[in-house]
């Protein structure tokens, strides 16, 4: 992979995990839980003639198996996948991949070039190699005139002050310690205004 500081110069195909673990719509929730464990993986794509068709993570497993106690030698991947899978090209920036899995709520897209399924892309990929869009967002901060502290020892631990939730990522913002959604929600807001 080429090394580069500029976030919008990455692309998928430089952050996407290759080659990708498929299963198929007949696998049953014990075979890919063993894949999963396997590869050291999160999820599998469910693919037909090569094509994606659906994904199953490790949450799919837990909520859709698990919970309801369910026997996984019996279910199918085709009952507990999550179907369209979402596809982007290798092409697509960082950036455009990002925007998309926020606007679909979905934290994994499946990489696909001319129809066959190349890689899959996460936000745990991007961020991985990208630590400069939260550099990124503490900039847009810094433009609106909101000091960012951050301890010489990195990210706090705790319940973000706005929202309420546990974040492993808090900064301090004006006094206030907030979660990474919250930082996002506040440059958001001084753009519109």
């Amino acid at each position: 992979m080429k090394l580069t500081t500029l976030p919008d110069e990455l692309k998928v195909r430089d952050v996407m995990s290759s080659p990708v673990i498929e299963g198929s719509e007949n696998d049953t929730a014990e075979v890919l839980a063993q894949k999963m464990e396997k590869y050291n993986i999160g999820s599998v794509v469910i693919t037909k003639n090569g094509v994606p068709v659906g994904i199953v993570t490790k949450t799919d497993l837990v909520w859709k198996v698990v919970a309801r106690n369910l026997k996984p030698s019996e279910v199918k991947a085709s009952s507990i996948m999550s179907s369209p899978i979402h596809l982007v090209d290798p092409e697509t920036s960082i950036e455009e991949a990002l925007r998309k899995m926020t606007n679909l709520k979905v934290s994994r897209l499946a990489v696909t070039y001319k129809n066959r399924l190349v890689g899959l892309v996460s936000v745990k990929d991007i961020l991985q190699v990208t630590p400069e869009i939260l550099e990124i967002v503490k900039e847009h901060l810094k433009i609106r005139g909101v000091t960012v502290s951050r301890s010489s020892e990195g990210y706090v631990e705790g319940y973000c002050d706005e929202c309420g939730e546990w974040s492993d990522m808090l900064l301090n913002v004006d006094g206030r310690y907030l979660c990474e959604e919250c930082r996002l929600e506040l440059t958001k807001r001084g753009v519109e205004e």
